[in-house]
């Protein structure tokens, strides 16, 4: 085996001592680098896990408020809907009311205005009957007085009286 080596340029001190070393270094980083590197390498994989469980959390607790977003929006574009319906119900509903009064306050002044007219129009027949008869009075004095007697006069005028009343 030595020739061999030999052969081989392969030093069989340097080789020992080659593994030694190697052996040596393995102990050590077995010992004490190992650990703490895998102790590190643990505790950074639990703190990504951790990361990740926050990640699904948040993306889960996100969706939900996404979820309740869209439901209190279209609630809200619902009760929108719901109050726009009902002011335009109730301001139909005042518009009627309105051209109801005043429609009957325009039959109020219409009747109001024949009632006024009518009144003018006796008002008026009645002050034509008082001129008429007043004429009528004077004419009928101014001939009776040339043709008539006192007595006859008196007569007369209280039957025209009674025609004209």
């Amino acid at each position: 085996m030595q020739e061999l080596f030999n052969n081989l340029g392969i030093n069989w001190k340097l080789l020992f001592a080659q593994a030694a070393n190697f052996l040596l270094v393995l102990w050590v980083f077995k010992r004490y680098v190992f650990p703490r590197l895998f102790a590190f390498m643990e505790q950074r994989k639990k703190r990504i896990e951790q990361g990740l469980e926050f990640r699904d959390k948040v993306e889960q607790e996100l969706t939900r408020i996404r979820e309740a977003r869209h439901r209190e929006i279209e609630n809200a574009k619902q009760q929108g809907e719901v109050l726009l319906a009902e002011s335009k119900n109730v301001a139909q509903a005042k518009t009627r009311e309105a051209l109801l009064f005043a429609k009957a306050e325009a039959e109020k002044l219409m009747a109001a205005a024949q009632v006024q007219g009518k009144r003018e129009k006796e008002d008026m027949i009645q002050g034509a009957r008082d001129e008429i008869a007043k004429a009528s009075l004077f004419v009928t004095e101014k001939l009776l007085a040339k043709n008539l007697t006192q007595k006859d006069q008196e007569r007369l005028l209280k039957e025209a009286m009674n025609y004209i009343s």
